[in-house]
């Protein structure tokens, strides 16, 4: 039922869907927002250290996650421009934490939205943080309990300001790559809007038990009344990731 819902809104994109959910600084008004929110969830109170907001074009851009001291991941579709930097360590988007500029965007080669919607972003220098580890395909396993966290519209047709604070929601992931190329999908008890672009989904590690980097934020439907979410999967892109980043 879910994946059939996936295939109805990847191909009904002027009918709502939105590519990436990410807030533009200062997008045209004829181009549709490219990034989602989460709706429902709860606002995040615990700290989260790799959790990092992405800015450029003058405000807000996408939610996005530190993988290594230099390198931040991401989706594709959030940085198709320059000029960006990253806050990290701060539940609050725009105020604490430290602020790093980026370096360098590497989008992956065969992008094209919404397959292989990821990318990493290089880092000016080292941010001293906890980093989120990445997941492989032993810790992929449909039906496994997930969080998702972002910044991003808190009302389902993605109106209203963003919230300042993190905000998450939980549920259970499952594959649906046969909708679009290596995606996971979260069904969980909030969806995601405008802003959660490039947000994760962490799962639990099958070897270690501990949350890890399973995917970035990519589709998400308008109106968010389905709670279900399009992710890149992290462990498809593994020996991507190693190529680029060396992870």
């Amino acid at each position: 039922m879910r994946k059939s819902l996936l295939r109805a809104a990847v191909t009904m994109i002027t009918a709502g869907l939105v590519a990436g959910l990410a807030f533009t600084g200062q997008a045209a008004a004829d181009e549709p927002a490219v990034q989602p929110f989460i709706v429902g969830g709860k606002t995040v109170t615990d700290q989260k250290p790799w959790i990092a907001a992405l800015h450029g074009g003058g405000g807000f851009t996408c939610t996005s996650s530190v993988v290594a001291p230099t390198w931040v991941l991401t989706a594709a579709h959030c940085v198709e421009g320059s000029g960006y930097s990253v806050r990290v360590g701060s539940l609050d988007r725009s105020e604490g934490g430290t602020v790093v500029n980026v370096k360098r965007v590497v989008q992956h080669p065969q992008f094209n939205w919404p397959d292989h919607d990821i990318a990493l972003l290089e880092l000016e220098r080292a941010v001293q943080t906890e980093t989120l580890p990445l997941a492989n395909d032993a810790d992929m396993r449909d039906g496994q309990a997930v969080e998702i966290y972002g910044w991003g519209s808190e009302k389902a047709d993605w109106t209203g300001p963003l919230p300042r604070r993190l905000k998450m929601a939980s549920g259970t992931a499952y594959n649906c790559d046969e909708q679009a190329v290596h995606v996971t999908c979260t069904d969980a008890d909030g969806g995601v809007a405008g802003g959660d672009s490039g947000g994760p989904a962490l799962v639990k590690s099958a070897a270690t038990g501990e949350w890890v980097h399973a995917g970035v934020c990519a589709i998400g439907h308008k109106p968010a009344n389905d709670q279900w979410g399009g992710y890149s999967t992290t462990a498809s892109y593994r020996s991507w990731i190693k190529q680029v980043a060396g992870i």
